[in-house]
């Protein structure tokens, strides 16, 4: 059986240890600091004699994978943890304990998973929760983390555990006793994690981002402690700074003001449908040889009900539908009837490739667009002429 230093230390970064089997590129220690992972928490990185562990598991010993080795069993070897990885998901890990518990004092939530990475760290949970909610735990996470709390470890037979106090899925426990985490008298929770010993280590602890994490649960939280929060705390703050300076409001007004902005500016966009069916619905075709030919250039057009026009004005026999949306780019749209013997992809294409566009879609339908604004009315002529009912 392996000794497990990391449970022991968590902070011993560099050990000696000799080589109690090998299995291929999987090496047993007699002990080990790295920790195997679990728990939500990733696996320690680091070398043994200088070669990197790429891997580790957890079975009923503790195995590292180092890939190329030549070891020996009984050999002596000098083991070295990335401790800067290490130490930042400590801390991240006791973090996800104040955040979970401090959400979980103030409404009834169900933990899915966690995830404890150097890119990601973040928890899944199942509950009712928003961010005014999220606004006060963090206010208490933090001020904990201030004041700072002991962080112990105990191991204990299963029948000694308080399940009125220490959080715990007793399924998941394998053998006769339970590692209990315990932060002074604020949280309680089974863990096989690493972990600070005392919060204040922590920093600060932020979350930047808040999603729907339908269906595996209800809500993902990301977070971040340490330096890399205040950083991140530095720069939110900064954007909100510039993003109110724009909308013309104080920070603390930023939202209402945001809200009633977004009010207007989908009354503007309802405002721009209505003016968009009135101007769509005046066109008139061009007969040209026997076709019917919709032409249009616009400014300020709903595209989607532009697309939908050239495919209703298109639905008859012996059409032709050429509209142009004019914007800080040009939006091409040709539509045809299906008696009409023409590739309107093909079409798009050579006529907006010399202008640095391209288009896509089926032979009856398609769209496309330029990198920049194109006059509309060289657009729908240079259309016309390649299909033939150019009128010059």
């Amino acid at each position: 059986m392996t000794q497990k230093l990391y449970e022991e230390d968590p902070y011993l970064s560099k050990f000696e240890a000799y080589i109690d089997n090998i299995d291929g590129e999987w090496v047993t220690l007699d002990r080990t600091a790295f920790y195997p992972g679990g728990g939500g928490q990733d696996k320690d990185r680091g070398t043994i004699n200088g070669l990197e562990i790429s891997d580790s598991r957890n079975k009923d010993r503790v195995e590292h994978r180092v890939v190329g080795h030549d070891f020996s069993v009984n050999q002596v070897v000098q083991c070295q943890i990335d401790w800067e990885r290490r130490y930042e998901l400590m801390k991240s890990h006791t973090g996800e304990h104040l955040l979970y518990s401090a959400l979980s004092r103030r409404t009834e939530i169900e933990l899915v998973k966690i995830s404890l990475t150097s890119e990601k760290k973040a928890l899944i949970i199942k509950g009712d929760i928003d961010w005014d909610l999220i606004k006060e735990v963090l206010q208490e996470v933090n001020d904990l983390i201030f004041e700072g709390k002991e962080v112990q470890a105990e191991v204990l037979g299963k029948d000694c555990v308080n399940h009125s106090r220490t959080r715990i899925k007793m399924d998941r426990i394998h053998g006769d006793h339970v590692r209990v985490i315990s932060i002074g008298d604020y949280d309680e929770a089974a863990c096989a994690g690493v972990h600070v010993r005392n919060i204040r280590e922590i920093g600060f602890l932020m979350v930047t981002k808040f999603t729907s994490a339908k269906p595996a649960g209800d809500w993902e939280i990301e977070f971040q402690v340490g330096k890399e929060a205040g950083r991140s705390s530095n720069g939110f703050a900064v954007e909100m700074l510039r993003a109110s300076e724009v909308i013309g409001a104080n920070p603390q007004d930023f939202r209402i003001a945001f809200e009633n902005r977004e009010s207007e500016n989908r009354k503007t966009r309802e405002s721009l449908k209505q003016y968009s069916k009135v101007v769509l619905n005046g066109l008139e075709p061009t007969i040209i040889k026997g076709i019917s030919v919709f032409t249009g250039h616009f400014r300020g057009i709903d595209r989607k009900l532009l697309m939908d026009k050239a495919t209703s004005l298109a639905s008859g026999t012996r059409s032709m539908v050429v509209l142009v949306l004019e914007e800080d780019k040009s939006f091409l749209v040709l539509s045809r009837s299906s008696d009409q013997n023409i590739d309107c992809v093909s079409i798009v294409n050579d006529v907006l490739s010399p202008f640095g566009g391209r288009g896509g879609g089926k032979a009856g339908f398609a769209t496309g667009g330029t990198p920049g604004t194109v006059d509309g009315t060289t657009i729908i002529s240079k259309v016309l002429q390649h299909i033939g009912l150019n009128t010059e």
